[in-house]
């Protein structure tokens, strides 16, 4: 993880926010210790820790700042004062003692009682202005939490910072806690945000929807302290192809209409929908399309020449995408679902490769992109789409069982087999 944070010798961490500092830090000290000398300090107030056999620290007093001499493979505290078994708040004065003695610093700059939200006050956080990286902690398990005092540190502050009159903690609630940039106040270095605790498909969906919901530039982490999972944040575009003329059908397929009223295309794209994405392009080349686009909240690019074929349309959706992955999904798949989307979604973060689902071995579509394959796209030529990169470049495959979610509609038989498994559902 120190090395995902781009930890290096010389940093000053600061470490604010609410849902696992303390653990934070103490498990970038374990990985940070192997590499060099490591110092732990707090300008608020935190537990003693105690001895363990994994971990072994040494105790800092403020009469012993001149004479140390710090040791590798261990984890140095500061203490000004301890008092009811908890460190004291250690002043910029004394942290400038240990400026230069130090490989690594790490600081918790302000409290948060173990809630998942606070209110801050006038002073907090407390930044030493010589840190080089700030790192805010988001936990966003208590979404959907009644709010009062056992949800939420110093509930009355809170509520007049950030009020919202729902009763229970909800996606606004973070999105303006986020917006209010308050971990880094007073602060020009480094920012770095980290939402702690995504252990789930479930959580990872709460967190993408806020993520793409804030008005934030700086760099993005998540996962699990516990599980020790860490990705960096890839935010993706998904890029509806929707230009093609459909010659085997003899018609247009994505005009026909399912029980339900709407277009095989329409109901692709409000699925599509279901999820907060940062921004979606859809390929298309009628007016049709280009109402759709507007319905349902889509960037519309036209195919000025679908006779070029697919390759045409991702070429045009890929040059239009300014995100770190493009997830490109052909507009006849009216039975998408939004999980099967947050696990192509979810793999990527993991695996920052290209994502390929499979049903019973064989290769469907959508298929996720990372940007570094952008050079490749924008030369495809024809129908074969992408498939001419996965001929020769690694992927991961993404296993799935519902077949009826990628099913081909390419025949008219295939539009009988269509409202034959409509009726099924």
């Amino acid at each position: 993880m120190s090395e995902l944070f781009n930890i290096i010798k010389g940093d000053i961490i600061s470490i604010t926010g609410a849902g696992g500092k303390t653990s934070l830090m103490f498990y970038l000290a374990n990985q940070l210790k192997k590499r060099g000398t490591v110092l732990i300090a707090t300008t608020t107030k935190i537990f003693k820790p105690e001895c363990t056999e994994n971990n072994s620290f040494i105790f800092i007093y403020p009469e012993e700042i001149d004479f140390i001499s710090p040791q590798d493979n261990f984890i140095h505290i500061f203490c000004p004062k301890i008092e009811n078994d908890k460190i004291d708040s250690a002043s910029f004065e004394e942290l400038n003692k240990f400026k230069n003695r130090f490989d690594f610093i790490l600081i918790e700059a302000d409290g948060s009682a173990s809630k998942a939200l606070k209110g801050w006050k006038n002073n907090e956080p407390v930044i030493y202005p010589a840190s080089t990286k700030t790192i805010a902690i988001i936990d966003i398990t208590a979404l959907h939490k009644e709010k009062n005092e056992n949800t939420i540190h110093r509930f009355d502050l809170f509520q007049k910072q950030y009020f919202n009159s729902n009763k229970t903690i909800e996606k606004n609630d973070y999105i303006g806690y986020i917006n209010s940039n308050t971990f880094f106040k007073g602060t020009s270095n480094e920012k770095i945000l980290f939402f702690n605790k995504i252990e789930s498909i479930d959580l990872f969906e709460e967190f993408f929807n806020i993520v793409n919901k804030v008005n934030i530039t700086s760099k993005i982490y998540f996962g699990s302290i516990f599980k020790n999972e860490f990705f960096s944040f890839k935010n993706i575009t998904p890029i509806v192809l929707a230009a093609g003329f459909s010659k085997r059908f003899l018609g247009d397929k994505l005009n026909f209409k399912l029980v339900n009223g709407k277009t095989i295309l329409e109901q692709t794209l409000l699925n599509i929908s279901q999820i907060n994405f940062k921004e979606k392009i859809l390929i298309g080349k009628n007016s049709f399309h280009d109402e759709l686009s507007h319905k349902y909240g889509y960037t519309y690019i036209i195919n000025p020449n679908p006779e070029f074929g697919q390759s045409y349309s991702v070429i045009l959706g890929t040059l239009n995408s300014s995100l770190s992955g493009y997830l490109f999904i052909p507009g006849d798949m009216p039975f998408l679902t939004k999980s099967t989307l947050l696990k192509l979604i979810y793999e990527f973060q993991k695996y920052n490769q290209i994502i390929v689902p499979f049903i019973d071995g064989n290769k469907k579509a959508p298929v996720l992109f990372p940007k570094r394959y952008r050079n490749e796209l924008v030369k495809l030529k024809g129908d074969s789409g992408g498939r001419e990169i996965l001929k020769k470049e690694n992927f991961i495959k993404c296993n799935f069982k519902n077949s009826l979610e990628f099913f081909d509609i390419d025949t008219q038989n295939d539009l009988k087999k269509l409202e034959m498994l409509e009726e099924q559902i």
